[in-house]
């Protein structure tokens, strides 16, 4: 009798060891998950960031303030680019838009030009983005072999430092610019490398209204304003049918461009929400960017309280 008591205390001891053991493995390969979901992450362009997407134009085109922000869902999302043209630079320009009386849309082709004479279209001679930062601050007439990214960014560098609204619009396979002109109260789309804007019926267009009207096969007019430059493109009938492939694919992102380590972290420990780094404009045929990373945030919380609640239930017992 007492040796079978014995053997049903050791197989009840038996089965607790077993049911801990087993526990104890599920809550490792758990956490083993919580990991490497975290370390995928971490890889991930938009992993401590949000992205705003908008079907609607007048959303994507929101007036900005004087110091370049709009607001979105709460959050101050910036254009503002830190970064100042170089003061005999700046004086240069200046001078040039106020010898010539310009204003709203003129002034902008005067910098688009300005911006145009300081870069040539190629294959980049050296790092875009040193290239931009060495123009910006040294007045200098080298030549440079850039991209379209490093035409909107000085471009749009050159509009604010004169304390013009704009903003860079990145699209799958071009880069172009928007500046917010204040007496049409609107953004319009400027092409500072093939030296360009769009208009329907005499009314500018921003990147938004481009889209919609290439989607709905209405007739938009191309108004080049620069000349050609060495071996800079220039806007012809010819590229019409390409850049309306671009604009139809989807890709149509405003980023934060003052959005640094420092800033995502002080928005996350004071709002305890991660901030916008970006807008895209959607459409059918748009893959989101940052869907990815919003899947899997979601996918580590999930995992996080199911080892929660498996450890609860385990300890309980």
């Amino acid at each position: 009798m007492l040796g079978a008591t014995w053997s049903h205390n050791l197989l009840i001891v038996w089965k607790i060891v077993m049911r801990v053991k087993l526990t104890i493995i599920f809550l490792v390969l758990i956490f083993c998950v919580i990991v490497i979901e975290v370390y995928y992450l971490k890889t991930l362009p938009c992993s401590f960031v949000n992205i705003y997407y908008t079907s609607e134009p007048k959303d994507f085109n929101k007036a900005p303030t004087s110091a370049m922000v709009i607001e979105i869902d709460g959050y101050s999302f910036s254009y503002y680019i830190p970064n100042k043209l170089e003061k005999n630079s700046l004086r240069l320009l200046n001078d040039q838009i106020k010898q010539r009386d310009s204003d709203g849309i003129n002034r902008v082709i005067i910098i688009a030009n300005w911006t145009r004479g300081k870069l040539k279209f190629g294959k980049p001679n050296g790092n875009r983005a040193l290239v931009v930062e060495h123009i910006v601050n040294h007045s200098t007439n080298e030549d440079f072999n850039v991209l379209c990214d490093s035409y909107a960014r000085l471009f749009v560098i050159a509009c604010q430092s004169l304390e013009i609204p704009a903003r860079i619009i990145e699209l799958n396979g071009h880069v172009v610019s928007e500046v917010f002109i204040k007496n049409m109260n609107k953004w319009v789309m400027i092409d500072p490398v093939y030296g360009y804007y769009m208009s329907k019926d005499n009314e500018l267009l921003s990147a938004a209204e481009i889209i919609e009207y290439y989607k709905n096969d209405v007739r938009i007019t191309p108004i080049v304003f620069a000349e050609g430059i060495g071996d800079d493109c220039l806007y012809e009938e010819k590229h019409e049918a390409t850049l309306k492939t671009i604009y139809l694919n989807g890709f149509t992102v405003v980023s934060d461009q003052s959005l640094d380590r420092n800033k995502i972290k002080s928005t996350i420990f004071k709002s305890l929400q991660l901030p916008i780094a970006k807008l895209q404009f959607v459409d059918e045929n748009s893959a989101l960017i940052g869907s990815v990373e919003k899947k899997l945030r979601y996918s580590i919380l999930i995992t996080t309280l199911i080892f929660i609640l498996v450890s609860i239930i385990a300890f309980k017992k």
